[in-house]
This record gives structure tokens, C-alpha cells and sequence, in this order.
């Protein structure tokens, strides 16, 4: 796998909620490998929401910014690696991108991360130790091809039950439409109740969670690319007005509506 065979300059963290608990953002491109090791994190992968829970191993494969949030009344303990993809190749970004973004840790990576961190303090006092470098960047490909290899070993992401999977088409097509949790019920042909558990279990989110995150994803998307107005925004992604939108927006990003323009 060519991915596995190229040259990354790796860089190791760690930390907690208590160093950081408003989150951090990253805007510049990077490949990295996360570890959940308490807690929940809420990463925004270019515009894309997706929530994780610990105990996992995550990925985020970004081409232009990541945020990293966490909720301010949990602990949240986590320990990440990353690179520049600036040496991936279109065929490298097609693997990374058809990797689940969370699986549960692999027994390997713990013990992998906790050496790599260690040498990371090392290379940090002795900058020109090439060999502690040289080290410390073979253990974040062994991450990379550990997190590979944990996928392939446990298969695929569950494939979603066919209740969540009609609901869930249904808002990610239609979210400017006004669901209620009986509406998609009774277009998935189940009970209220059970949707709720269902999405719970296989997104981590209740329907209606889901739906304003999706509206949200919408939003961001249309700020980015086009010259759309807020108003006209908040109206086609289903906004009561446009400074529902825009505080949504910033209770989730951290940043008002013009930050993503």
C-alpha cells in the first residue's frame, strides 16, 4: 500500500479538557489519528459534523480545517498524531477517505502512541537528534497502518438498520422540511420510540439532533461556496430566521456565520 510507504514528518499531543476546554481549531491540511480515551469529542471535518465516544480511534483526513470540540461539563482525555498530506497522492486521499472515521482502539495503538510521546519530548529538547526523529516518525506510520489494518480486521461500520437508513436518507435530501420524530416513523414504517433508540445506537444522536446538524453541515457548505445571502441561507436549510441560523452557527463553531466566508 503505497500510503504506508511514503515519508511523513509526525507530530505527537496530548491532552485534556482542562487544558483546553473550549476546543482547539486547525486550519491547515492534515492527516491525523486520534485517540477518545475519555469523554466525547465533536469533530467538524471540512464543514462534515461527526460525534465520537470514548473508548475509539478516530481519522480525520481534512483539505481545509478541522474543529475540535468538547462539551465544558465532561472530562475529555485525548492523544492524537498528524502530518501534512502534502505527499499524498489522489489514490493515497481515496484510501483515507473510504476508511471508517472511527473504530474501537486497536490493542497495539495505546502502547504505540505512549512511545511515540515519549520520544516527541525527547526530539523536542534535542531538535537535531535525527534519529529520535527518524523513530518517532516510523511509529506514526505503524499508527496509520495499525488503524488500516484494525478496519480491515473488524470489517466495514456496521451497516445501518433499514429504519435509520429511510430516515436518514430522508433528511440528508430533504432537511428543509419541517420532520417530526412520527413523521419519520411512519416513513420508516416503526415506532417513534425505536427511531429514537435506533439513532442513539447506530449515529450516536437522536433524529431531530441529527436533522440540525445536517441543516448546519448544509449551511456551512453554502457559506463556503456560494455567494447565497444569510437569509436566503437560513431559508433553504429550514432556519426559523436568519439569526437562528447564525446563532446555531456560533454556538456550534465558536465563530459567527461570516468566519466561514
Amino acid at each position: 500500500m503505497e500510503i504506508l510507504s511514503r515519508d511523513y514528518n509526525f507530530h505527537f499531543h496530548k491532552a485534556t479538557s482542562d487544558n483546553n476546554p473550549a476546543g482547539t481549531y486547525f486550519g491547515e491540511p492534515r492527516v491525523e489519528v486520534s485517540l477518545i480515551v475519555k469523554g466525547s469529542v465533536r469533530f467538524i471535518v471540512d464543514g462534515r459534523v461527526r460525534v465520537v465516544h470514548a473508548p475509539c480511534a478516530t481519522l480525520q483526513a481534512y483539505q481545509v480545517d478541522l474543529y475540535a470540540l468538547s462539551n465544558k461539563d465532561q472530562k475529555v482525555q485525548t492523544m492524537w498524531c498528524h502530518f501534512s498530506p502534502d505527499a499524498l497522492s489522489e489514490e493515497d486521499w481515496s484510501v483515507l477517505e473510504n476508511l471508517p472515521a472511527a473504530q474501537p482502539i486497536p490493542p497495539l495503538m495505546p502502547s504505540l502512541f505512549a512511545g511515540a510521546l515519549s520520544l516527541q519530548q525527547e526530539s523536542d529538547a534535542t531538535p537535531e537528534h535525527d534519529v529520535t526523529n527518524h523513530m518517532r516518525n516510523s511509529l506514526g506510520r505503524t499508527i496509520l497502518a495499525e488503524y488500516i489494518r484494525g478496519t480491515q480486521l473488524a470489517g466495514r461500520t456496521r451497516p445501518l438498520p433499514k429504519a435509520v437508513s429511510v430516515a436518514k436518507k430522508a433528511l440528508d435530501s430533504e432537511y428543509s422540511r419541517s420532520w417530526t420524530v412520527a413523521r419519520l416513523a411512519s416513513l420508516a414504517d416503526t415506532n417513534a420510540n425505536y427511531l429514537i433508540h435506533l439513532f442513539k445506537t447506530y449515529l450516536g444522536v437522536p433524529p431531530i439532533h441529527y436533522l440540525w446538524e445536517r441543516r448546519l453541515d448544509a449551511g456551512i457548505q453554502m457559506l463556503q461556496s456560494t455567494s447565497l445571502t444569510i437569509d436566503e441561507i437560513s431559508h433553504r436549510c429550514g432556519f426559523r430566521s436568519p439569526a437562528h441560523f447564525s446563532r446555531r452557527v456560533k454556538e456550534r463553531n465558536g465563530a459567527p456565520p461570516s468566519r466561514f466566508r
